[in-house]
């Protein structure tokens, strides 16, 4: 993960080992999840956290209220990004606890992208292929993108496949151009 967003991959990591070693990685998981709504539907409250126009006990203090009710833990490494003037980096460190947990008991996160929402038959047999070429557990993010048109876009483990619609009149265009006729 690049240094833009300040070790939130360590702070993540971090949180996980600590979660490990004392058994409560499941429910700070729980929690973690619960974080990331919040902060990704307030993208104006890290923005916040981040500014000079708060006293540094004024970020801590939105950080206990808001996140009461969150493990102690994780709260803690929150006030820490935020002491260290990384907010902006908080829902990275938390997507890293996730990518650490989902590592660990071999859940592998697959993006599909399609011109519309895949019915639920469709993402298991998406899932059970990916089973099996990978031997892994599989949970799959489907988000639509219209612009595909149709087909779908897979992302997992570092491997990409384009097979939408677009992509492929895109090519055939780009052959068409290449043609001479004489």
């Amino acid at each position: 993960m690049s240094e833009i967003y300040g070790g939130a991959k360590e702070y993540g990591r971090a949180l996980f080992m600590l979660t490990e070693e004392l058994g409560t990685t499941e429910a700070v998981r729980a929690d973690v999840n619960e974080a990331i709504l919040a902060l990704e539907a307030n993208p104006e409250y890290v923005k916040m956290l981040d500014t000079p126009a708060l006293t540094p006990s004024e970020r801590l203090a939105l950080i206990d209220e808001a996140f009461a009710s969150l493990d102690e833990n994780l709260v803690n490494t929150l006030k820490l990004l935020v002491k260290g003037r990384r907010a902006h980096a908080i829902v990275k460190a938390l997507y890293a606890f996730l990518d650490e947990y989902m590592e660990s008991r071999g859940i592998i996160r697959a993006e599909v992208v399609s011109a519309v929402a895949l019915s639920e038959a469709q993402c298991e047999r998406l899932k059970e292929k990916l089973v099996r070429i990978t031997g892994k557990t599989i949970v799959i993010n489907n988000k639509v993108d219209p612009t595909i048109l149709g087909g779908i876009k897979l992302r997992y483990m570092g491997i990409q496949s384009d097979g939408s619609i677009r992509t492929r009149l895109e090519g055939f265009r780009a052959a068409l151009e290449g043609t001479v006729i004489q």
